[in-house]
């Protein structure tokens, strides 16, 4: 399987959540270099409204 994992030569947002019961996984990476990760469906939630906001507002998108 290939590795999913956003990279700043490769940006975006990934998210994971493989079944209900189990905690979501999320990570970014921006061209900037800014990057970030979670565990956690509410942790996840806030990770994706902060790289949207990011996204709106990186001179490097």
């Amino acid at each position: 399987m290939a590795d999913l994992t956003p990279t700043p030569q490769q940006p975006g947002l990934h998210v994971a959540k493989p079944a209900k019961d189990i905690p979501a996984h999320g990570s970014y990476a921006c061209r900037c270099g800014t990057t970030g990760r979670a565990r956690g469906d509410d942790n996840v939630r806030d990770l994706v409204a902060v790289w949207i906001d990011h996204r709106n507002t990186c001179p490097h998108r």
